[in-house]
């Protein structure tokens, strides 16, 4: 009886927690100019890091820096873990979020990757249900401006972001590429679902997103191919003490969201491989 009576106890303190931790999700903010000035010297030491893998200074794919992780990728296992010194990393009014993933697809070519990736119209498809929408905006031979739509539920709330992206495809070789996606637009979708919604200004609303920069590194090898993916995110601080507390739950979100964007992209991947080779064992008709 000890024990059920204690069981209830947490489970009534951890619905409080919840609520309370709602409350500070959804207050109304605004983008502070020291968490942007944080954020762009942060994202350019990843850059810089970036820099690094490209010039061979240090190994391109982020599973070749420790055989387990390699293993344990080869094996089908999605891997997934936080990158800096501490995560989130508090920085003046706000938390930067630093993870990468990576996964293994057999049989995959980076042209299927390609494939994938510039087929906005499907996005929906692969990635929902937190994509809603995602839209070409304009392009060039190497960069795509593209828009995307997205619902996101975090504890009690549901943040729904009209978010504007810049990508840059970049082919090192025959075997190796890598992609940035940059935020350029980030706005808040304010009454989701109902008759009365609508956009908010940008750098306004919840926190719970400021900005988005991800790097997508990728290798054709070992029969198959290898996908890397590295996000860092902006959003607003919490309260010391409710950090901590919810510190379970701020590491969980991103960590399977990372997780279930790589399974979807592995999916799609291995249903373009399997309609190629498919397509290329025909016999020819005359």
């Amino acid at each position: 009886m000890t024990k059920i009576r204690d069981m209830r106890f947490r489970a009534a303190l951890l619905q409080l927690l919840i609520i309370f931790a709602a409350g500070t999700f959804s207050y109304a903010a605004e983008l502070n100019q020291q968490s942007l000035t944080a954020w762009e010297k942060y994202v350019a030491t990843a850059k810089a890091n970036m820099q690094e893998r490209l010039m061979g200074k240090s190994p391109f794919l982020w599973v070749d820096e420790d055989p387990m992780t390699r293993r344990r990728v080869n094996s089908g296992e999605i891997v997934i873990a936080p990158l800096g010194s501490s995560h989130p990393l508090s920085v003046p009014h706000g938390l930067i979020h630093h993870w990468i993933g990576a996964v293994f697809i057999p049989g995959a070519r980076i042209q299927d990757l390609s494939n994938l990736v510039s087929d906005y119209s499907k996005y929906s498809e692969i990635y929902r249900p937190s994509l809603i929408k995602a839209e070409l905006l304009g392009s060039t031979a190497d960069e795509q401006k593209f828009s995307i739509m997205w619902v996101q539920r975090v504890l009690l709330v549901t943040a729904a972001f009209y978010t504007e992206m810049d990508s840059t495809v970049c082919s090192l070789n025959s075997r190796q590429g890598y992609m940035t996606f940059t935020t350029t637009r980030v706005q808040q979708i304010e009454n989701y679902g109902e008759k009365n919604e609508r956009r908010l200004a940008q750098d306004t609303g919840s926190g719970y997103l400021w900005r988005l920069v991800s790097f997508a590194r990728f290798e054709e090898r070992d029969g198959g191919l290898y996908l890397e993916l590295e996000v860092i995110g902006l959003s607003k601080d919490l309260p010391g003490s409710l950090r901590f507390l919810l510190s379970p739950v701020i590491d969980h979100i991103p960590r399977q969201a990372l997780g279930t964007k790589l399974d979807q992209t592995r999916q799609a991947i291995q249903s373009l491989s399997v309609s190629r080779l498919n397509s290329t064992s025909l016999p020819a008709t005359h």
